[in-house]
């Protein structure tokens, strides 16, 4: 991994952090339970991106066996990580 990849990571795992702490903080002051469950299910989402993200790294950097891939983890970009986790 070279450090533009791994700043990209940082960055993008602060996003989704700085995005996941403003839809909480919406939710908790909002009164209305359908834009409550809005910015939960937005959440969520999130916390789905940021596993896909782990799931790359993990299958990318850490030696997972590629025959488990599929033979396509190799050259999944890290900007294709929501495609990539629909199938792992």
């Amino acid at each position: 991994m070279n450090k533009e990849e791994l700043q990209w990571i940082i960055n993008t795992l602060n996003d989704k952090a700085t995005v996941i702490r403003g839809y909480a903080q919406m939710a908790l002051q909002c009164d209305h339970p359908g834009w409550s469950k809005k910015y939960i299910n937005s959440i969520i989402r999130q916390i789905d991106k940021i596993a896909a993200l782990n799931a790359l790294i993990t299958s990318l950097y850490l030696g997972k066996d590629e025959e488990n891939c599929d033979g396509g983890c190799g050259s999944v970009g890290l900007n294709n990580t929501a495609s990539h986790s629909k199938y792992h």
